[in-house]
């Protein structure tokens, strides 16, 4: 049931983080020149972590958790309780953009995941915490790098610059979709050599 709930569960997360990731790319052209050099000439990329891990901050696909309050919790000074046993619901999307612990906490910036910096606990999650985490969480942000590398191995992307918004529903989605200009990279690309690039795909939207 945990393998079948992972496998299921982890389509629409994952077509959510992509479509966010190339959207976060196209709105920073330098950041996606830096990956796609990146990606073409290391087999490891520290850089394509860090974008999927900033990709998955801001726009986490799953944006509210819930537990179990194991003891009661006050806020208010006391005039507010949660008793024990209640379920709690936390955002996950809000968590993600506190002021509080992250430093220009709506910003794009991959590089606050370089060098293996720490985060307070439970200040990032993005597949939840703790023993009840999620169990894909290895297995969607691998198929996130897998996929995202090959493809800026193979095509370029141009974010044709419309005005997309989150929309939450089980998922957080762009909407009404990521489009770009798709490009097959060739051996005479302007990025690899001489010539010029010719449009196989038209026009993409991620996700239709």
């Amino acid at each position: 049931d945990q393998m079948l709930t992972m496998l299921i569960a982890s389509h629409d997360t994952s077509t959510a983080l992509l479509a966010w990731t190339f959207a976060l790319l196209g709105q920073h052209p330098e950041v996606h020149a830096r990956l796609v050099k990146e990606v073409d000439a290391l087999d490891k990329s520290p850089l394509l972590d860090q974008v999927i891990k900033e990709s998955l901050r801001l726009y986490p696909p799953i944006h509210i958790g819930n537990r179990r309050v194991a003891k009661e919790m006050e806020f208010s000074e006391g005039r507010d309780s949660i008793p024990a046993g209640e379920r709690m619901f936390y955002s996950i999307y809000l968590t993600h953009r506190d002021p509080a612990i992250w430093e220009n906490a709506d910003s794009f910036c991959p590089e606050r995941f370089a060098h293996g910096r720490k985060t307070p606990p439970f200040s990032y999650v993005p597949f939840g915490g703790g023993p009840r985490a999620c169990i894909g969480a290895a297995f969607g942000q691998t198929e996130a790098r897998i996929v995202l590398a090959r493809l800026l191995q193979t095509h370029r992307f141009e974010f044709m610059n419309h005005k997309i918004w989150a929309h939450m529903g089980a998922t957080i989605e762009p909407r009404p979709g990521v489009r770009m200009k798709v490009f097959r990279r060739t051996p005479t690309s302007p990025d690899v050599g001489d010539g010029p690039e010719f449009a196989t795909t038209g026009v993409a939207g991620l996700p239709k």
